[in-house]
């Protein structure tokens, strides 16, 4: 097979055609059909969704996992980003501060103290003086991208309304279009939503590094669908429905789950150019970084073609990245 060149998956992304701001209502959005190439605005998505279809979204939800303190004697800026929660006291983390990180060393901060107990990947395996609930809840904040500005009136736009359970540090951005009355909109004309649950990881945001994509060794996360969920979905799909991905972490966990006939558990499903799609008719996903994983999807599913696709999009001032606007894909290799 030949591998794909990490050059067919880079283009220019001017800094100005990343969206910095949400859209203060999501339904000012746009979403561009990549079969048509119309644009619509998101308060019309009723009219863009074919009928007898239903939408399946990520409901795992966003976790203030980002904390942001001082040292108690020299007052340096201490950041912590809570990745993985081990433990009630006990976490793997990111963690950032002017010099040396010690293994053993306690530092005392502004409301609480840690330990770091040893290197973790990339980061640390950190114990707190308070549980990691009360951490979170008292002085977490929401983790914006990097590629985002970090500002206070952001945060509550960066979670989707249906949210619940999970452990996400990033979006399922896609579906930060979708407002409860959408969702009332949609219902009516008889499309149905179901939801799974994938808790999304930094890896998300980070660029493959080999030459080659098929060679990168993509992050894993922890996913989980209801077997009946999944069984109503199938059911639909062979009685004729659409089923529409919204965001590529619930396709990606429908195709895993296709796959493996395991209904929890991680997936690390690397989708690239020759997969063959079995559950999916369309997926709904915001514009993509270059040499991203993501971006390997839309290779995926609409070949090469996606240079021309994105090009247009940037033309028309459609705004790209997690606070931008979609693109909905028809994918035509599948079939269960």
């Amino acid at each position: 097979m030949n591998k794909t060149h990490i050059s067919d998956l880079d283009y220019h992304l001017p800094k100005s055609s990343i969206a910095q701001d949400p859209y203060q209502n999501p339904e000012d959005s746009k979403i561009l059909d990549a079969e048509s190439m119309i644009i619509e605005k998101f308060d019309n998505i009723s009219n863009v969704i074919p009928n007898r279809s239903m939408l399946i979204f990520n409901s795992s939800q966003v976790i203030d996992v980002r904390v942001k303190t001082f040292k108690k004697h020299t007052h340096g800026n201490v950041e912590i980003f809570i990745l993985k929660i081990v433990d009630e006291y006990s976490a793997d983390c990111l963690l950032k501060f002017n010099g040396k990180k010690k293994i053993g060393e306690e530092i005392e901060l502004e409301n609480f103290s840690i330990n770091i107990i040893k290197i973790v990947n990339d980061g640390f395996r950190i114990k707190f003086s308070l549980p990691l609930e009360q951490i979170i809840n008292n002085y977490g904040s929401t983790p914006l991208p990097p590629y985002i500005d970090d500002m206070d009136y952001k945060y509550e736009h960066y979670k989707t309304f249906f949210s619940k359970n999970g452990f996400s540090v990033a979006a399922s951005t896609a579906a930060l279009h979708f407002t409860p009355n959408l969702f009332q909109q949609l219902e009516k004309k008889d499309i149905n939503i179901r939801f799974l649950s994938l808790d999304i990881g930094l890896g998300t945001f980070k660029p493959i590094s080999t030459e080659y994509v098929e060679d990168y060794d993509i992050h894993s996360e922890d996913y989980e669908i209801n077997e009946e969920t999944y069984d109503e979905i199938i059911a639909k799909k062979k009685n004729g429905y659409n089923i529409i991905c919204v965001g590529t972490t619930t396709l990606r966990t429908l195709e895993h789950v296709n796959n493996s006939s395991t209904f929890k558990g991680k997936t690390n499903l690397f989708i690239t150019k020759g997969f063959k799609f079995n559950v999916a008719d369309y997926l709904i996903t915001n514009f993509h970084a270059p040499k991203s994983s993501l971006l390997s999807i839309v290779q995926a599913i609409y070949g090469d073609s996606w240079k021309k696709l994105y090009a247009f999009a940037l033309e028309n001032n459609m705004k790209f990245l997690s606070f931008g606007d979609a693109v909905m894909f028809k994918i035509k290799n599948n079939g269960i």
